[in-house]
This record gives structure tokens, sequence and C-alpha cells, in this order.
């Protein structure tokens, strides 16, 4: 599958801010909560976030990178349409954005945090080489969850 990346544009967002999963992945619905849907509207006017398009010109999912100055890292987050998850295209689609990313931000070391009952999403982060780092409780999304911080140096 090759991945285009662009930036996302206003139509982008007012799909992504629609996109619902089925069973426990309804915890990542972009409408879950107030906060998130604005966050999904908005996402053509922040920086560092990007629309993914497949090869026949589908958004199939948008990622962000983000740094943090104090642990001198950047973050990375990734959303994959509804109906492309659960399809066998994870590690495709995760080794394409940290490519992109890589190529963009020029980093050393890429991290994430990942719900901990995703083990789909674990899996995929685990076979190119993600190690985890921290567990912890967060509250997002009105609800306490446990969250798994993840790392992969290069």
């Amino acid at each position: 599958m090759k991945i285009e990346f662009r930036l996302p544009t206003e139509s982008d967002a007012v799909d992504i801010a629609a996109w619902k999963y089925d069973g426990e992945y309804s915890f990542y619905d972009n409408d879950k909560t107030e906060a998130k849907q604005e966050w999904a509207r908005n996402i053509h006017k922040e920086e560092n976030n990007f629309a993914m398009y497949n090869e026949k010109m589908e958004l199939i999912g948008n990622c962000n990178f983000d740094y943090d100055e104090e642990e001198g890292a950047y973050y990375f987050g990734v959303q994959v349409k509804p109906c492309y998850t659960g399809k066998g295209n994870g590690t495709e689609i995760v080794k394409a954005v940290l490519n992109f990313g890589r190529e963009k931000y020029t980093y050393n070391t890429i991290k994430l945090l990942v719900a901990k009952f995703n083990r789909r999403a674990i899996r995929v982060y685990e076979k190119l080489g993600f190690v985890t780092v921290e567990e912890f409780m967060w509250f997002v999304n009105n609800e306490d969850k446990i969250f798994i911080a993840m790392q992969k140096v290069y």
C-alpha cells in the first residue's frame, strides 16, 4: 500500500470528525467528547497533523507528530479510518508513518501512547521495534484507562 501524506483539508476534518469504531474501540470515536470532536473538526488548522491517502486517493487515516521539549523526543499518533482497521494493514501503515516522520523530523527516538486494551495496535508497535517504557492510568475521553508508553530508538 502506497500512502501519501498531505496537510489535512477542511473536508478531511469533516470526514475524520465522523469516525466511529466498533466494540471496545469505540473509546477512540471522534465524537466521544466535545474536546475530541473539536480537535477532529479543527485538525486542518493544527501544525504537524497529516491526512493519509492510499493509491486510490481515499482518505485512510491521519497522523501527528509532537516534540516534547522536556524529554527531547518526538511523540506520534496515528488514527486509521474505521473501515480500514482490523484488516492486517496496521504494520504497513505505521511503518509508512514512521518513515514519513523520520524523513520530515529526523528523530532518533520516537515515542507513543496507546491504551493497554488495544492489543492489536500494541502487536504492530512491538513488531516494528517499540518497547514498553511505562504503564499509567490516564483520564481521557471521560474514562480512566490504563495506557502504555512505548518508544523506539533507531
